[in-house]
């Protein structure tokens, strides 16, 4: 999972800053050199007619996510740079063997993107206590999340034109891929060449000093309704996981059930002073599907919840269980889903969270 310090980079009078996946410390890194080339495509009109139509140009402000919404700024060349971005990660995954993802617009990149201009900071985490999947959960997203963030800052004004934007953003997304090694042991690379992923939201927030670059990777195969209400007075988190197949994707064999404290604001000098990484949460369990004769498997540690209901098919998931065993054993704070078609929460095809009693959702 994404866990790394940051990256730093000396460009000029610029400074490139990187988090995503790494156990080691910081470390600098070859620019892109001046012979490379780039055949990143342009967008289609489709494609640019369906962004037009989605993102709102406005003047930053406070973006704080509140009751599922957040007031989320867009740049007004934001088709333009996202279009380019797409095409440069298609790019790298086509050169690597791997299928392209397509645009998607979950929130939670623009969000993410916006919310470290605004504050000044360069994390993971946000002003709120939010992980990456807290918030993409939180602004709707159903699939798996997975997060690269990426700076490029300049100490004399600098990104005046769309142009010079895109140049930061095709030298950050370089740096991922070709020189991620040494910094981050190759988990921004990954992230980006990942066979699962189909998809891809783009957060791009900058000022004539600063670009920020948010890449929300998705395993998102699935229209899914999910809820956790009551069923019974005992049991005040029910969930309920359905939803049908957008396409092809491997069969779930359980559910992992991972938590995190309740969110703490934290200031943006706490946020600057690392840790620059984040991790899925603490592993506290999962769900399972009944065998046969009733019973289930169980987890080597934590708490096992057989599912009251587990069907699964290549185009429809219906799975029902109560979270009320893992609340009361870990209490308050957020229960993140992963329904996992590995071993792993890298396998994972939803990341929903859940805030139970105390945590702020």
């Amino acid at each position: 999972m994404l866990a790394a310090p940051y990256l730093s980079l000396v460009l000029n009078q610029s400074y490139s800053f990187l988090s995503g996946s790494s156990t080691t410390g910081p470390s600098t890194v070859t620019s892109m050199p001046s012979n490379a080339t780039s055949t990143v495509a342009t967008t289609s009109v489709a494609t640019s007619s369906q962004c037009s139509s989605v993102v709102s140009v406005k003047n930053l402000a406070a973006p704080d996510i509140r009751n599922g919404s957040a007031d989320i700024a867009y740049p007004s060349d934001y088709c333009a740079l996202a279009a380019y971005a797409l095409g440069l990660i298609n790019q790298d995954r086509a050169a690597n063997g791997t299928g392209p993802v397509t645009l998607d617009y979950n929130q939670a990149a623009q969000q993410h993107a916006d919310s470290m201009l605004f504050y000044g900071y360069f994390s993971h985490n946000d002003t709120q206590g939010y992980k990456p999947y807290m918030r993409y959960s939180l602004l709707g997203g159903r699939g798996a999340d997975f997060e690269n963030v990426a700076y490029y800052y300049f100490s004399v004004p600098h990104f005046t034109s769309t142009g010079s934007v895109e140049t930061a953003i095709k030298e950050l997304e370089y740096s991922m891929v070709y020189n991620d090694s040494s910094c981050c042991s190759n988990g921004h690379r990954y992230n980006i060449l990942d066979s699962l992923h189909n998809q891809v939201s783009i957060g791009v927030a900058y000022n004539s000093m600063t670009v920020y670059f948010d890449e929300e990777f998705e395993n998102n195969y699935l229209n899914l309704n999910f809820t956790a209400a009551p069923s019974s007075a005992s049991d005040a988190y029910y969930v309920t996981l359905k939803g049908t197949s957008t396409g092809s994707f491997p069969s779930p064999n359980s559910l992992y059930v991972a938590f995190d404290d309740s969110p703490v604001a934290t200031t943006p000098a706490q946020l600057n002073s690392g840790p620059h990484e984040y991790d899925p949460g603490t592993l506290v369990g999962g769900v399972v599907p009944r065998g046969f004769f009733g019973g289930c498997g169980q987890f080597s540690s934590g708490t096992t919840v057989c599912a009251d209901t587990w069907k699964v098919t290549s185009s429809a998931i219906d799975i029902e269980f109560p979270l009320e065993p893992f609340i009361k054993h870990y209490g308050p704070g957020v229960y993140t889903l992963y329904l996992i078609t590995g071993s792993s929460t890298d396998s994972a095809i939803t990341s929903v969270s859940v805030f139970a009693p105390g945590a702020s959702g």
